[in-house]
């Protein structure tokens, strides 16, 4: 059990381990500064997943540790994909938006759909994006929306006479048009209503990306904004790239087959490149400059800024030259 192989330790009692059983070592920062680090800034779990960009002795008398790692060198990672998210949340928030308003314009100029039956047929056919409205109508951001458009009621559930009533808004019926709607709806949720108007009117589609990038976009986009680690494995063989985003990045002159198909089949980098697709096609032009001005200046600056650290590490460092081909391209 997880609770008996690995409990709770002090942070002194982890930077141990870290040098004596993993082989990193403290040539930048000290011990005594790398605890003060994971007290501090970053956690133990956060900063160390990093390690997995790393390889591991598999012979000796270091068998098991990790090769070329300082501690330093995990921190930097960690600061990079601090601001690598901050950045790219952005951007994914500015797809979401795009999209959302290129669907009200299909539908204003679709003289067979007067923006309240898509809503009917989509709720019907997806009930549960009806709870998830129901669980936002004490917001005080999304709450008079709700409270307008939809017929509440409140139920209170008994489940035991030694607790208390438990209260519930329930949504009773609803007189909502899809300009409403789609400002209750998550990015997954934008996703289906998108496919679901398009399988209802054929004659009028959206045109828009393609769904599975969109869900790799609607995954970074989640990631980033639960802060989740982005560069913490970049190893190639998590994912299979499809021949959209293949033919995208193989029209850039500086990368190569081998190296378009290694990078492409990082999860991470995969995700990242569906972004910068569908955000160098679909997203205003005003825009696009300012976030993509912004994002080379990052990765020109910041993200290479201690890039001797990972002069060793091929995982690392050519994983940054990739990105950098093809923000320099977009650019």
């Amino acid at each position: 059990m997880n609770r008996n192989n690995k409990p709770k330790e002090f942070s002194e009692d982890l930077i141990a381990q870290l040098k004596e059983e993993k082989g990193v070592t403290f040539k930048i920062i000290s011990e005594q500064d790398a605890v003060v680090y994971i007290k501090n800034i970053n956690n133990y779990l956060r900063t160390a997943s990093y390690r997995k960009n790393y390889e591991k002795h598999q012979k000796g008398e270091n068998k098991g540790k990790y090769i070329n790692l300082d501690f330093a060198y995990l921190t930097e990672l960690s600061t990079i994909d601090m601001h690598l998210r901050t950045i790219l949340l952005k951007m994914c928030i500015d797809v979401e938006h795009c999209l959302k308003t290129k669907l009200i314009s299909t539908i204003e100029d679709n003289p067979d759909e007067d923006g309240y039956s898509i809503v009917k047929s989509f709720l019907t056919e997806n009930p549960d994006i009806i709870s998830s409205i129901e669980k936002k109508a004490d917001s005080i951001f999304t709450g008079g929306l709700i409270e307008k458009y939809f017929n509440l009621c409140s139920v209170f559930s008994v489940t035991s006479t030694s607790k208390p009533a438990i209260f519930h808004t329930r949504i009773l019926s609803q007189d909502c048009p899809v300009w409403v709607l789609i400002e209750l709806l998550s990015f997954g949720d934008v996703i289906k209503l998108i496919n679901h108007y398009n399988n209802t009117h054929p004659c009028y589609k959206m045109i828009y990306p393609n769904s599975k990038v969109l869900n790799s976009i609607k995954s970074l986009r989640n990631a980033c904004a639960h802060n989740n680690c982005l560069l913490n494995n970049l190893n190639v063989g998590s994912t299979a790239p499809n021949q959209e985003i293949t033919t995208y990045i193989s029209k850039i002159k500086t990368i190569g087959k081998e190296e378009r198909n290694k990078k492409l089949s990082c999860r991470p980098l995969f995700e990242i490149i569906c972004l910068l697709k569908v955000y160098d096609e679909f997203v205003s032009p005003k825009v696009r400059k300012h976030s993509m001005k912004n994002l080379k200046e990052f990765i020109d600056n910041r993200m290479l800024m201690h890039i001797k650290y990972y002069k060793n590490n091929q995982v690392v460092k050519t994983s940054f030259e990739f990105l950098k081909k093809v923000i320099d391209n977009l650019v």
